[in-house]
């Protein structure tokens, strides 16, 4: 049995789990198992935070987010999402046979320094829209700022990370690795993983979807390009944080998480974001691989999954 090294740099992460038979009921698995694993992590942790409260004393604290979104719904449903990081490392090892660190990066491991990078290039991208839409807020609120907003925004910063992340593990991670396992073409993949995120939100109105679907694919096709989930973790987390920040100060996070009504403005705005963002993680990239390979050139080889890839498409 061979295997085949992927290139200096980005390496090969579609097929770093790369199975030599089963690609396609493996994927199947994995779909169904991340349906499964969503809904009860979001049940898991609505379970939990509601235990809490009432532990410290909040004795009537309950779901409702119809009557706008608090601090505690919000870490609920970040919490529920951060649970999917373990979900995917879970699939990964046991469909696939690959250890959770070919997750983060063909390194292998999550390059924390990258990501800082990312996280500054989408800050800066993002910032006109948190600045402004958190001025505005505040503006605009017609009550002082009280406990419960501060506490929205503290957990919005401090778990949104998580959120962002354990989405990215699990549709640009698992999924996206499960698919390329089945040797479909690059672009196939990312336009997969991106219909897949967009399913995944349950919003089908046009404009709402073909967002997901744009976030979803560029997502795919940055963790392909960098090789690995840092540019995706990066963007996706400073865009919710520059979205739920202005909406939290504004009592209206309910219609930011699920919208009645939704035009095509925001797609044609991520659009010209992404535009401006993605150009320049592919340049800062390059420029930090050149600098990396001056100072190690040797790439540490395989996972031990990685194989030639098959002499057919059956699995």
């Amino acid at each position: 049995m061979t295997t085949n090294a992927p290139a200096v740099g980005a390496g090969d992460y579609l097929h770093t789990a790369t199975p030599q038979r089963g690609a396609w009921w493996r994927l199947v698995v994995a779909v169904a198992a991340s349906t499964l694993g969503l809904v009860a992590g979001a049940i898991a942790a609505l379970l939990l935070i509601t235990l809490a409260a009432r532990l410290v004393g909040y004795g009537d604290f309950e779901v409702d987010p119809t009557n706008g979104v608090n601090a505690g719904e919000m870490l609920a449903l970040n919490l529920g999402l951060a649970l999917l990081i373990p979900l995917a490392w879970l699939l990964s090892r046991v469909l696939y046979g690959v250890r959770p660190r070919w997750l983060a990066s063909t390194r292998p491991g999550m390059r924390w320094g990258w990501l800082l990078t990312c996280i500054g290039v989408a800050a800066v991208v993002w910032s006109p829209f948190l600045v402004l839409g958190t001025a505005g807020a505040v503006i605009a609120r017609e009550a002082a700022i009280g406990a419960g907003v501060v506490a929205f925004v503290l957990v919005v910063l401090a778990t949104t990370p998580f959120q962002a992340a354990g989405e990215e593990y699990l549709f640009r991670g698992v999924l996206l690795q499960g698919l390329g396992a089945i040797w479909l073409p690059k672009v196939v993949c990312c336009l997969l993983s991106g219909l897949l995120f967009a399913v995944a939100h349950v919003q089908f109105d046009p404009p709402l979807f073909a967002d997901r679907v744009l976030l979803g694919t560029v997502f795919a096709w940055l963790t392909l390009r960098t090789g690995g989930l840092e540019a995706a973790i990066a963007v996706h987390l400073v865009k919710n944080v520059a979205g739920l920040i202005p909406a939290g100060l504004l009592g209206d996070v309910e219609d930011a998480l699920d919208p009645d009504s939704v035009t095509w403005v925001p797609f044609v705005v991520d659009v010209v974001l992404l535009a401006i963002a993605v150009p320049w993680i592919i340049y800062l990239w390059r420029r930090w691989e050149a600098k990396r390979q001056a100072v190690s050139p040797a790439y540490p080889g395989p996972p031990p999954a990685y194989r030639d890839p098959p002499p057919q498409s059956w699995p």
